[in-house]
């Protein structure tokens, strides 16, 4: 049954991916805007979702260690994993302005979240604020692309096929894919969890590895796909979107909704993992224009000294 489950919603998240690309690189050409925006707006939340689902579920019964983790471990994953993996494979550019503004946005929210957790809990009007800061910067966000000049917003390659589609074709690209990759993350997760419980795996083991590589595979998913299509903005969009959304929105209206304890684990260990591999993003991107096949084996091998230490310390 868990291997039915977990195949199942592989499946599922790679054909959510596909659409919800397709739809994202439709709409930027639309309305001629960046990638990148689109990519920290559309796709970041369609892909966010399984996150926020499951952290929303673990703080209402109890189990803050899910939640907390979940959120933490899923940022890890997607610089570690999802843009190690995607780098490794494929060569990633980065433009200058997504380090300048999107990445410096990702780390204010990283400690902001260490800072809310540092009493041991996130509090309802932190939570709230949270997600107000995430609507006040998706809103400068569209405000800064509308100043700039139209020889600065980059057409998405490769996106022949769905020039010519109905805007109304492409928001169902997007919203069937990114029901896709909740239903297969969601799958998944279940399949992969009922094996962690097999094996007696403790909750903040069970939320920084796999309820966090579960969540985190819809990013997987949609960000080897925009690299093949060679949407590389979409693609970085995508990641900074996804780990600024999981900290700004879903511990936001989590938080909102019912106050969450931070654990001690977290908080003293994981979070600094979470840190350091995000500011990893700034020396490479600005040493070279892409982040190279030896940036992306960086990245993956740190993520995998985390996975080991994390399993090794006696948290089984």
């Amino acid at each position: 049954m868990e291997l039915i489950l977990i195949l199942a919603g592989l499946a599922l998240l790679i054909f959510g991916g596909d659409y919800l690309v397709k739809g994202a690189s439709g709409l930027a050409l639309k309305f001629s805007m960046p990638p990148v925006l689109i990519g920290m707006t559309v796709v970041a939340i369609g892909t966010s979702a399984p996150e926020l689902v499951v952290s929303l579920q673990a703080a209402l019964i109890g189990k803050p260690d899910i939640s907390i983790g979940n959120v933490v471990g899923s940022n890890i994953a997607n610089v570690g994993l999802i843009l190690g993996i995607t780098a490794l494979v494929f060569p990633v550019a980065i433009r200058k302005d997504v380090i300048r503004y999107d990445w410096t946005a990702m780390m204010l929210a990283s400690f902001l979240f260490f800072f809310a957790g540092f009493d041991g809990v996130v509090q309802r009007w932190e939570g709230i604020a949270f997600v107000a800061l995430l609507a006040g910067y998706i809103g400068y966000s569209f405000y800064r692309v509308s100043k700039k000049p139209k020889t600065e917003k980059i057409i998405p390659k490769e996106v022949k096929d769905v020039r010519h589609r109905k805007l109304a074709v492409l928001i169902a690209f997007v919203v069937f894919g990114s029901a896709g990759l909740v239903f297969g993350a969601k799958w998944f997760l279940e399949g992969a969890e009922m094996v962690a419980r097999n094996f007696g795996v403790s909750d903040r083991v069970i939320a920084i590895t796999l309820v966090a590589f579960g969540t985190s595979v819809p990013e997987l998913a949609a960000s080897i796909i925009a690299a093949i299509k060679k949407e590389d903005e979409l693609f970085i969009g995508n990641i900074i979107g996804s780990n600024l959304f999981n900290v700004l929105a879903i511990i936001g209206i989590t938080a909102g909704v019912h106050p969450i304890d931070f654990s001690s684990d977290i908080l003293s260990y994981d979070i600094f993992w979470m840190l350091g591999l995000s500011f990893l993003i700034l020396p490479m991107g600005l040493l070279g224009k892409k982040l190279s096949r030896i940036d992306g084996l960086i990245l993956l091998g740190v993520y995998c000294l985390y996975i080991y230490l994390v399993l090794s310390s006696g948290g089984v």
